[in-house]
């Protein structure tokens, strides 16, 4: 090797470990980008359709303010649930622990009451995050990052589409140039139009799990509601594991309820399996083991945000490899003589 190969090589490996770095640092920045540009692409359609009639600016404001109204609604039933169940667990749990202490040497030894009293009373501050300069300290990061989020998605929403003609106009060769721009257009819509699918999807089941559990008598419908559309996203087991608490907490009042809300959601999977082959054929297939593997990893690398991401991610490279070889499967047609 050649000493111009070995600096050449040597070069490469400290670009690539900084480049690294950089990624490693600007975790949180990058998050809010992806998070940011997913968002607008999802309610793009809504900005368009709005903006026929109404200014821009107008629409994009309107769909922001009802993004905003829709999350605020879904925070407070879930702040409200968990609360009420923290009250009900504070005032009932020493109550039973009393009893039982009263019937147990071991457990009067052991000051059960006593320690149950003590981890009911530690419950709210562990669900807050800790002390209360840890607290501020959580609620100002998560406010910026939400700050920051609405006003990448915003941008997204007045600018994207400028943005992407803008990349693709720096392919010099017109050729090449209208290749990678209908490749990517027709992958980014039949990508994104199977996530809406499957966002509205996750909406319609949680909604019909918050209901379930509500007439059921389950404690907390709402963030088992919240819980159960999270989980339908992911294929095979997603509705089994997204219906299990319900159907748990079901079946500590009564078995018969337990079994009614059990065929509830076995219907809602029957439904969900006849329906993604119709989706899948109109929009892109993704195996799904992609989707699970992809969901996982974000979730390791940035929790939940990360988890809809990768799931997003993967159905977007999927619709666009798909693109490309039906493109270069058009060309190879046009490009073969045909044979007289």
């Amino acid at each position: 090797m050649s000493v111009r190969s070995a600096l050449a090589v040597m070069f490469l490996l400290a670009l690539t470990v900084l480049m690294l770095e950089i990624a490693r640092d600007s975790e949180r920045v990058i998050s809010w980008v992806l998070v940011a540009a997913a968002l607008a692409g999802l309610v793009y359609p809504v900005v368009e359709f709005g903006a026929r009639w109404l200014p821009r600016g107008l629409v994009v404001l309107f769909v922001v303010l009802l993004g905003l109204g829709a999350v605020g609604f879904v925070g407070y039933r879930l702040v409200n649930d968990v609360a009420n169940e923290t009250h009900s667990l504070q005032r009932l749990a020493p109550r039973r622990a009393a009893e039982l202490e009263k019937n147990s040497d071991l457990l009067r030894q052991l000051h059960f009451r006593k320690r149950v009293q003590g981890f009911v009373n530690d419950i709210p501050k562990r669900l807050t995050g800790g002390s209360a300069a840890q607290v501020l300290e959580s609620a100002a990061t998560g406010g910026v990052a939400f700050l920051a989020g609405l006003i990448l998605t915003i941008f997204f929403l007045i600018y994207g589409s400028r943005i992407f003609h803008s990349g693709i106009g720096q392919i010099d060769d017109p050729i090449r140039r209208r290749r990678v721009e209908r490749v990517l257009t027709r992958g980014a819509h039949r990508s994104l139009e199977y996530a809406r699918i499957q966002v509205l999807e996750s909406i319609i089941e949680g909604l019909i799990a918050y209901a379930v559990a509500r007439a059921a008598g389950v404690p907390g419908p709402a963030a088992l509601g919240v819980w159960f559309g999270l989980w339908t996203l992911l294929p095979v087991a997603g509705v089994l594991v997204g219906a299990t608490p319900i159907v748990l907490f079901a079946g500590a009042a009564s078995m018969e309820r337990a079994v009614v809300v059990a065929l509830v959601f076995v219907g809602i999977a029957v439904a969900e399996y006849l329906l993604s082959p119709v989706v899948e054929r109109e929009t892109v297939h993704v195996g799904s083991f992609l989707i699970v593997f992809a969901a996982f990893s974000g979730l390791e690398l940035n929790g939940l945000a990360g988890a809809l991401i990768g799931i997003l991610s993967v159905v977007v490279l999927a619709a666009i490899f798909d693109e490309l070889a039906r493109a270069e499967a058009e060309e190879a047609v046009l490009i073969t003589p045909r044979r007289e």
